[in-house]
Parts: C-alpha cells; sequence; structure tokens
C-alpha cells in the first residue's frame, strides 16, 4: 500500500491507551527495534473482535512485548480471561510493566516457556485465538490450535504475507507461513479471509 496511505489509515484508527504507548516506547528503547509489534490498526482490530463477539476466553500464541494482548484484555467482558504463550523474559518484562500499569495483571496469565510444547499441555477451550509466533512452525501450531477453539471461535493470524515470502517461497519460514494460509483456505471447518493490512492478516472462523 502506498506509505502515505498507511499512515492515512494510521491516523483514521482510535487512539491507544497510555499503557499501549508505553509499550510502543519501551519496546523500541528497550530492545531498539518496534517492527514486531502488532501495532496500532491490528490492536484496535482484536479490540473490536474481542468486543463484538464478546469473547471471554482468548489464548494469544506468541506475546512479545504484550501489544495484542493489553489491546484485547482493556475490553474483555467481566469475568474473562487470557492466556499468553511467551518465552522471551525480556519481552515478558515489558508486557508485565505494561498490565500493571492498566491494572490489568489480573486477566492475563502468561505461560512461559516454548510455545509449541505449551500448546500441546492446553486443556481450555477458546472463543478466540491470535498466532503471532515462530513462523515455521505455523501448519503445526493450527493443527494444535484447532481442536481448542470452539465452535463460531476466531482464529486470527498475523504475518500471513511473510514480507511478501509466500510469493516466492524461497525460505523455510515463507513455506510454512504458504502452507498455512493454503491449510486455511481449504478446510471445510473453516470461514477464511485475508486481509492486507501490515504484512497480512487472516482472519478465520470455525463453523463447528
Amino acid at each position: 500500500m502506498n506509505k502515505q496511505l498507511q499512515e492515512y489509515a494510521k491516523q483514521h484508527t482510535s487512539e491507544e491507551s497510555e499503557a499501549l504507548k508505553f509499550i510502543v516506547k519501551a519496546t523500541a528503547e528497550e530492545l531498539q527495534y518496534d517492527d514486531m509489534l502488532s501495532g496500532r490498526q491490528i490492536g484496535t482490530l482484536l479490540r473490536l473482535f474481542v468486543q463484538t463477539s464478546n469473547a471471554s476466553q482468548i489464548l494469544e500464541v506468541g506475546m512479545f512485548t504484550g501489544y495484542a494482548t493489553l489491546s484485547m484484555a482493556e475490553v474483555l467482558p467481566e469475568g474473562g480471561r487470557i492466556t499468553a504463550l511467551e518465552m522471551n523474559t525480556l519481552y515478558m518484562g515489558i508486557a508485565e510493566r505494561a498490565f500493571e500499569m492498566a491494572g490489568l495483571k489480573d486477566r492475563i496469565n502468561i505461560i512461559h516457556g516454548n510455545a509449541r510444547e505449551s500448546c500441546k499441555e492446553l486443556k481450555d477451550s477458546y472463543d478466540l485465538i491470535f498466532l503471532d509466533a515462530d513462523k515455521q512452525q505455523y501448519p503445526q501450531y493450527f493443527k494444535d490450535l484447532k481442536p481448542r477453539l470452539k465452535p463460531g471461535g476466531l482464529l486470527v493470524v498475523d504475518n500471513v504475507f511473510w514480507y511478501g515470502g509466500v510469493l516466492e517461497k524461497n525460505d523455510r519460514k515463507s513455506i510454512a507461513v504458504h502452507e498455512l494460509n493454503e491449510m486455511l483456505l481449504n478446510d471445510p471447518d473453516m470461514e477464511t479471509v485475508m486481509l492486507d493490512i501490515r504484512d497480512g492478516l487472516t482472519i478465520s472462523r470455525k463453523r463447528k
């Protein structure tokens, strides 16, 4: 998309909370990179999904510094809970400070460890699952997570373009992301739309 249109779209997306702004600032300053953040457009879209579907049980696979996590936690219904899987303790530290600042730490359960292993140990079912973890493992994540998604639930997957790599498929991550894209498209249990927001975002609804 034209960069001016990208900026225009951002300017016409609802403002972030102070705690979300903290995550953006701390991520840039303490990690020296913030390109892995979900960003305001995707964060706000996730918020709208939570509000319109009244999702109360949410799973996030790959939390990073907690931008998407907090975006959803801020609009959780009473009694709602987010389970977030993250392996990097430095990322977790920034996220936990923001959750504390927002007064929402009690709504978020962070499971520290390898997300691939943590996924296999999950027992609960979820209204919404946000997948933004190791791209090379995307197909396996879908196999593990589909049984954990409630009928009518949403699976939201980030980076489904992998910076354009899905067109050439010249590396393992690009091949894996493309494989997941094909799996979702051809799964009769899933109704899927792919959006060209940032690095590509897929929303899939489990039919039954």
